[in-house]
Formats: structure tokens, sequence, C-alpha cells
């Protein structure tokens, strides 16, 4: 029998605004820094008298640093509680954060960023664990969207308040969530209610070095893929250490007593279903994401405020479709919100993949606003339907293992919307002669390589509409028959 370290159970569901509002506060934290480099990281290259490819360690190293802690989040949940691993990480975020501003040099302050990536990991999956052991069932719908938003609002006011800061000082990048950090840390100690911690929980080390050298391995590579190429031994290495290393992780999960993510919720239909639906929405989420920005400045000339301020009014569409779907859900279902949500994806996708160079900023902000709504509708239901399909037990190695293949899978459609532009320029290039950059003909190859990447893009969403059926089948049938998690 486990020896558990008996505390006052989640089950007495403390008050609900107080406990949403240290769950906000803690992953918008996490989610700007995410994204707080993303239009400031050329001015280090200034600051440090130091080359973009040393700057760019601020970032790729805190991303290996996330993706690779992010495993580990579901038995330091299940051994220490969900509590307790929640304020470790906001207690993290605030001291590294004070430490990147007190960084004297460029690789100071790349080693205090990999350090912050590491806290940074394990507070989304956390937070999002901590809505479904704090707060009532009817009311998880509702306290995800909320949490939903509080990622929309870093990703959305993260780069242009850093760009903003940095013009000033660029220490207030990281200082401005100190005092943030500290409030949601006081909050977090006082109204979270404290949870079982299963002291006889034991790391499964064969498995963290397994996922950590897999991670690892496939983040370097869809992070280079465009550099180093297909025909590269380095791409091919990564590629067969990172699936090889991979395959060895489930093999050992399999056999483990003590496995690092609880892979066998892999076997729930509903979990199973909504967490491909998940992948495919962070891929069609991503490709416009990324790419969108880079078009505007090439098509349109426009400088990287202007583009943030033609993404507002599309972040406010995604705050309320978020909202929307998250009071929606119970009456309509997550299956028919994810199939209308993909459906506006899939369209708006395919619009901006025959966009003409002579389109209006106007109508590019309505499309960007109502592919924001489809996103909104979508996302929030998938992570619902996935999440409250499991075992109250499990929810940390649930929460832990979404958003760890999230992670991957993000970086690899990154990486794979990046080389198919690159190979689809050469090719517009070579049709039009060879031109170099600067002229008419090259931006027209560059536009029509962006649209390709869309167009790929809005034809993989796609494929979450029948999966989407799927689920409405599965769920209806499930309330005729016992709970699919039970039977796990």
């Amino acid at each position: 029998m486990k020896q558990m370290e008996q505390q006052e159970p989640a089950a007495s569901y403390p008050a609900f605004w107080p406990v949403l509002a240290a769950i906000f506060i803690g992953s918008f934290v996490g989610m700007y820094h995410v994204v707080s480099l993303n239009v400031s990281l050329p001015g280090f290259i200034r600051i440090f008298d130091t080359e973009l490819q040393t700057v760019q360690w601020m970032m790729t190293g805190f991303t290996l640093a996330s993706g690779i802690v992010i495993p580990i989040s579901g038995y330091a949940m299940e051994r220490f509680g969900c509590k307790r691993v929640f304020l470790f990480a906001i207690g993290g975020i605030t001291i590294s954060s004070f430490l990147c501003a007190q960084s004297w040099n460029i690789e100071a302050l790349i080693a205090f960023r990999i350090i912050q990536g590491l806290f940074c990991g394990l507070i989304q999956p956390v937070s999002l664990a901590l809505i479904y052991r704090s707060i009532r069932v009817e009311k998880q719908s509702f306290a995800l969207s909320v949490w939903s938003f509080s990622t929309v609002l870093g990703t959305a006011i993260g780069p242009s308040l850093s760009g903003w800061l940095q013009s000033f000082d660029w220490h207030l990048i990281f200082l401005i969530t100190v005092p943030v950090g500290i409030v949601a840390w006081i909050v977090g100690t006082v109204v979270l209610p404290k949870d079982l911690a299963n002291v006889s929980a034991r790391l499964d080390w064969p498995g963290l070095l397994l996922a950590t050298a897999g991670s690892l391995a496939l983040l370097l590579l869809f992070g280079n893929m465009n550099v180093w190429g297909w025909d590269s031994l380095l791409t091919w290495t990564m590629l067969v250490a990172g699936v090889g290393c991979f395959v060895l992780f489930v093999w050992q999960e399999r056999r483990s007593d003590h496995p690092l993510l609880q892979l066998r919720l892999l076997l729930n239909p509903r979990f199973a279903l909504s967490l491909m639906a998940s992948l495919i929405l962070s891929f069609g989420l991503y490709s416009v994401v990324y790419f969108m920005p880079l078009l505007l400045v090439e098509m349109k000339g426009l400088s990287p405020f202007r583009v943030g301020l033609l993404f507002l009014p599309a972040a406010g569409c995604l705050t309320v479709a978020t909202f929307a779907a998250g009071r929606w859900y119970n009456r309509v279902g997550p299956a028919k919100l994810i199939m209308i949500g993909c459906s506006i994806l899939v369209v708006s996708t395919y619009y901006f993949s025959r966009m003409p160079p002579e389109t209006s900023l106007v109508a590019i902000m309505i499309w960007l606003a109502v592919r924001n709504t489809g996103t909104g509708l979508a996302s929030t239901p998938a992570t619902n339907a996935s999440m409250s399909s499991v075992p109250q037990e499990w929810i940390g190695h649930a929460s832990a293992l979404l958003n760890w293949l999230r992670q991957v899978f993000s970086a690899m459609a990154l990486g794979v919307c990046t080389s198919m532009f690159y190979w689809r320029m050469g090719i517009h290039q070579a049709e039009a002669g060879g031109v170099g950059e600067g002229t008419s003909q090259y931006r027209l190859a560059y536009m029509h390589s962006i649209h390709d990447v869309f167009l790929v893009s809005s034809i993989i969403v796609a494929c979450a509409i029948p999966i989407a059926l799927l689920l409405g089948r599965r769920m209806t049938a499930s309330l005729t028959t016992p709970k699919e998690s039970e039977s796990l």
C-alpha cells in the first residue's frame, strides 16, 4: 500500500475566483517569458556587442530547457503535490527573472534564461492540472477558458511590451514580472488547497533520460532543420536519435512500475482523439502566427510595432471566443465546437494562401480576427475534453503528457513549415530567373512561398474535423457505457 502524506484533499473546493486568480497570474508570468524576446531579441546584439548566432541561444536554450523539464512535471506533481510544484515554479521564475536582469554579459544572460526555461516549463502543466484538482467539475470548462486567456494575453502583449521596454532599459523586460511573480506566490500560498503527495512515488530514471535525450534531439532538429537541410548527416543523426529514444521510452514506460508518464492514457479513446485535435490545431496556429508577420513586413513594409497593432483585434476575438467556448462547452459539447472552430480555421487559412499583394490592411485585420475566433472555439474544448476524461489521480500525468507533446509538436510544426518555406522559395526564385533580394520579383516569390505554407496548413487543420466527428460519436456512446478512464 502506498504511503501517502495526508493533507487536506482538493475535494473541499476553495473559493473559485481567488484560486483562479492565482492560476491565471502564474500562467501569465510563465507565458510572458516564453514570447517576450520574439521582437526584442535582435536588440541584444547591439547591447552586448555580439552576433545573432550567440543571441539566438537566449531563445533556443530556453525552449530546450522547457521541453526537457515538462515530462518530469507529472512525477513532481504526484510526489510533492500540485500546490508545492506551482509555488516552486513561480518562485523559480521570479528569481531567475531577477537574475536575468543582473546579467553582466551575454553568456550569463543565456545561462539565466536556460534556468528560467526550466521553471516556465513546469508552470503550464501544473497550472492546468490545478484547474482539475481544485475547481468544481461544473466550473472547470469556464476556468479552462480563463487559463487559456492567460496564455493568450501573455502571447499578445509579451513581444510588444518587451520591445517597448527595451527602448528604455532592457533590464525592465525581466524585472517587470518580478513583483507580479511575488504576488502570484503569495496568493497561491494563501488560497490554493493542499493536495495529496505520494511520498512513495519513485522517479523513473531510465524513462527520464530517454525522454530528455529524445526531446533534446528532436527540438534541436526542428529548430535547425532549415539551416542543416535534409541532406545533412546531422539532420539524420538527430532524427534517428530522437525517434529511437522515443521508441525506447515507450518500451520503458510499458514495463516500469513507476512510469514517468502514464502512456496508458492514450488507450482512452476520448483522451487520444482530443489530444490529436489539439496537436493539429497547434500546427495551424504556429504556422500563421510565425509567418503572417513576415508576410506583412515583406509585402506591406510594416514595422514590427504596426504588425503588433494589426494583431490586437485578433487577440480580442480570440479572448471572446475562448470565453464563449467555455460557456457553451456543457451545452453544445466539445465535438461541435471543435468542428465549427476548425471549419473557420480552414477557410481563413485558405484565404491567406490566396491573398493578393493589394489586399488592404483592414481586410487582413478582419480575416485574422475571424481566424482567431475559430482558434478560440476549437482549442479550449479540445483541451477540456482530454483532461476531463481521465481519473483524478492521473490529472498530473495527463497535463504533463499533453504539454510535452504540444511542445515537441509545435517545434516540429515550426521546423517543417520553415523548411517548406525555404524549399518553395528556391523554386519560386528559380522560376523568376534567380532574382535577388530587394526586387519586386523577390518579394513576389517570398509571398508565394508563404502562401504555400498556409495552403498546407489549411489542409492539415482540416484533418481535425473528422477527428472531432469521431470524438462526438465516442462521447455519445460513453453516455450509456462506464466511464472510459475507469478501464485504464
